[in-house]
């Protein structure tokens, strides 16, 4: 009896050993070291497993035996590991990706199954799109982490780089299994509260604790604004996410069957809920579509969970992969609101000899309110800063974190503190931030721009410049710039210099006074093309196109009266001296003048509803509009007096915006018209903007010439399509290529009263010949029709240009050629 009790004893005991084994680990990708959600951890040769959490943490209890564990995810190569005995243990897998097989299921007859879940899906798009609430607010807590990966061993043998990872003694920490070496250059950390608010939609972020640790980071102010959730939003719920200024089609779209094919491949259970499992194929690979997995709710057919991946073969540039990964929780109201989304964006190497980037994203959210909407008025900036928001230590991170940092990236923040403190690492930052903006940060100015620095033309010979302007070191309230150039020809000294009183940084408002004494052209003003660098540089070398000394004095004020509302109002005094044979005939005495001066009051309004605009040190940066046009109105008066010599009104009205026109591409138009009242020069008037360089630029008509026609009526529409892959995509040699079509369509038309061209004489005192400017016919419209290509070997456009009317005009060109180099993904 004693001897049956005591084998009972060991039995039960056994058995209760083996029930508490206990197996845990963490699930990561092998390129990145980020978690990998939703993977199926199952002890092999059994059913029993679990799935990974959005952290890509497991832990199975269970009393039944296996060897060994394995690791198994969609586009991953599965992975086993062996078990111990030990009763708790923890084995943590990194994965290595794998390419998704776009055909790899065939059904024999029948509708596809997975086709009624997702037509459900989208028919309950409605009630669980969170931009039908009428408001919501969420805590928010945001980090971004850059790394510099793909290094090859070219790339370390470079005398600078080797400068840099003599000092890291730390870099063995950051390595994937496969000892591949990634050197982190930024992180980021932002808490926040992120409010949305419908009918009119408005959405506004304020950061309350910000820490940005990053290499040529200097202020903390302009990146702090742009890391935290406002600028990660991705709502599956759209038709279109814009994702790096990308339109990319969701898998639940109103249009999906001619997007995308599906697979069910299971039901599953995730907190309680049943859920459909769904594998997600573009149709076309190059198409700007989703490859992976989604859960939809068996019930509601509400998503879940999200795994998607924008893979190399996409019609995109630098980019080998674009992956998200989000977790939906539904609301009290029905709509779901993203508690947790993590984004992956790999850039590949430009040549084998570079590196290539990595940036990770991960936002997490709680502590949702709803409808209980703020007033409009204080939506007017769209990011504000708390003025503490750079206050927070560590023991601040530690307790107010919604999620703790792991070991990687506690080195991460290690590293890229020490990155930033090397003196090559700070010299090569500090050099490329001076070649994108123009300007060197040296103590509280910054020297610049440097395209000032140096110009050729045949007025003043070589041309010598230097300016600066002070920064945020120096003041939040007032802004001081200067520049000055002398011409070694002319023998002329020019000179730009101004005040700027900020009276207001949230709800925007300045008042400035800037004196300035340029050389300019007519019909090509610097302060016109103040946004066109490129073009504006090549049209001041070589010969001048009919140039004056223009010297003015300009009192502006500006104010946001509401979000998306901007109230300007300036005086101005111009004195325009000719450099070129220039007339004009006096209207009262009919005598010849060249040289006159203009007094101006003048007052405007720009509305974009949902502009997205933030403070950049001291000055206002806009991030465009998603939706809704922009409208710029503007009401100028000229006056006889303070040496004023005409009286004259301008009114013109423009606006701008962008259309995302589905799988046809996105388009873009500007259309503008304006009205002179009164009599003027020729010089006032519109003169519209030829192109007669090889560039191309979409400020101008890129077949007219240089000063070829002037308004004091007109109206234009400049039209530009981008087909992204559309067509191009569907060609089998081409497609390869990832070449994009482009068009475009420019049309003005335009008319000048008798009055202003009397004003305008043919011959001067002496009887010799003088250029005016050209007239358009009221009933005929100047127009032209292009096309192109963009991203010819990744950086390159041509666009062929045919001009369609006033062909007869002395130098027309019927067709023309325009080339241009950018940047584009």
């Amino acid at each position: 009896m004693m001897r049956l009790l005591f084998f009972i004893l060991i039995f039960i005991g056994s058995f209760q050993v083996s029930a508490q084994r206990i197996v845990k680990g963490k699930v990561t990708d092998a390129e990145t070291g980020d978690p990998i959600p939703f993977a199926s951890v199952l002890l092999k040769g059994t059913s029993v497993g679990k799935s990974t959490d959005f952290e890509g943490n497991f832990i199975i209890e269970s009393n039944v035996s296996a060897d060994s564990l394995q690791v198994s995810y969609l586009g991953y190569f599965s992975q086993t590991k062996p078990l111990t005995d030990a009763r708790e243990q923890t084995i943590n897998f990194q994965l290595r990706p794998s390419d998704f097989e776009l055909e790899a299921f065939v059904f024999e007859a029948g509708e596809n199954p997975a086709f009624e879940i997702i037509r459900r899906a989208v028919a309950k798009k409605k009630e669980f799109d969170k931009r039908n609430l009428e408001a919501y607010e969420t805590k928010n807590y945001t980090k971004i982490e850059i790394d510099i990966d793909q290094v090859s061993e070219s790339f370390t043998q470079r005398k600078a780089v080797q400068k840099v990872t003599n000092v890291l003694d730390s870099i063995k920490q950051l390595t994937n299994d496969e000892g591949e070496k990634i050197l982190p250059i930024f992180f980021s950390e932002t808490l926040s509260k992120f409010y949305f608010r419908n009918n009119p939609e408005l959405k506004k972020e304020i950061v309350e604790k910000s820490k940005v640790t990053g290499v040529g980071i200097t202020d903390g102010s302009t990146t702090s604004q742009i890391t935290g959730s406002a600028f990660q939003e991705y709502n599956f719920y759209k038709n279109w996410l814009n994702i790096l200024e990308k339109e990319f089609v969701s898998p639940i779209a109103d249009g999906w069957k001619g997007f995308y094919d599906y697979d069910l491949l299971d039901s599953v259970l995730i907190e309680g809920d049943s859920a459909y499992l769904l594998q997600v194929y573009p149709l076309r690979e190059q198409d700007l579509a989703f490859s992976g997995t989604i859960w939809i709710n068996t019930k509601t057919y509400a998503l879940k969970q999200v795994d998607l991946t924008i893979n190399k073969e996409a019609n995109l540039n630098f980019i080998e992969r674009i992956k998200i990964q989000q977790v939906l929780q539904p609301t009290a109201s029905g709509p779901l609101i993203p508690s947790k989304t993590r984004v992956q964006i790999k850039i590949g190497q430009v040549t084998p000899n570079t590196a290539g980037l990595l940036a990770k994203f991960y936002t997490s959210a709680d502590s949702v309110k709803l409808n209980d909407p703020q007033q409009t008025s204080f939506f007017n900036q769209a990011v504000v800063l708390r003025p503490d928001f750079d206050s927070g230590g560590e023991e601040f991170w530690k307790a107010n974190r919604q999620d703790p940092l792991s070991s990687e990236e506690l080195a991460v923040l290690q590293m890229v503190d020490t990155l930033r403190k090397i003196p090559v690492i700070r010299f090569y930052s500090e050099g490329l931030k001076f070649f994108a903006t123009g300007y060197l940060p040296v103590g509280k100015v910054d020297l610049g721009p440097w395209p000032g620095f140096f110009n050729y033309n045949d007025v003043e010979g070589v041309r010598l410049g230097m300016g600066f302007r002070t920064n945020l070191k120096f003041s939040n309230k007032w802004l001081l710039e200067g520049y000055a150039a002398y011409g070694l020809k002319d023998e002329r000294l020019k000179f730009t210099g101004s005040v700027t009183r900020i009276l207001n940084r949230e709800r925007w408002t300045t008042l400035s006074l800037t004196s300035q004494r340029e050389i300019d052209q007519v019909g090509l003003e610097i302060e016109s093309l103040a946004g066109n660098s490129i073009f504006l540089a090549a049209s001041r070398f070589g010969t001048l196109r009919r140039p004056y000394l223009s010297t003015n004095h300009r009192l502006e004020f500006q104010r946001e009266i509401f979000k998306g509302f901007l109230l300007s109002a300036g005086l101005r005094t111009s004195q325009f001296d000719p450099l070129y044979d220039f007339f004009y005939l006096e209207k009262d005495t009919g005598e010849y003048k060249s040289e006159f001066h203009t007094t101006e009051a003048k007052v405007g309004v720009r509305y974009g509803r949902d502009e997205i605009i933030i403070i950049n040190d001291n000055e206002r940066v806009s991030f465009g509009p998603s939706r809704w046009p922009i409208f710029e109105l503007n009401y100028t008066k000229g006056f006889q007096w303070l040496d004023g010599d005409f009286d004259y009104s301008k009114l013109s009205l423009y606006v701008y915006q962008r259309l995302n026109m589905g799988m046809l591409g996105v388009s873009r138009y500007e259309a503008e018209a304006g009205k002179i009242f009164g009599e003027v020069p020729y010089p006032l008037l519109r003169n519209h903007l030829g192109n007669e360089t090889l560039f191309y630029t979409n400020a101008a008509f890129n077949t007219m010439n240089f000063n070829e026609f002037a308004s004091d009526q007109y109206f234009s529409l400049r039209y530009r399509h981008f087909f992204e892959g559309f067509l191009l995509n569907k060609i089998p040699l081409i497609k390869k290529l990832k070449w994009r079509g482009v068009a475009n369509a420019n049309i003005l038309f335009g008319s000048v009263r008798d009055a202003n061209i009397a004003n305008a004489p043919t011959e001067d005192p002496d009887g010799n010949m003088l250029e005016t400017f050209g007239r358009l016919d009221p009933a005929k419209p100047y127009l032209e029709l292009g096309y192109g290509i963009e991203n010819i070997f990744k950086f390159f456009r041509v666009d062929f240009f045919h001009r369609m009317t006033y062909l007869d005009n002395p130098g027309a060109k019927p067709f023309g050629v325009k080339i241009s180099a950018q940047i584009i993904l």
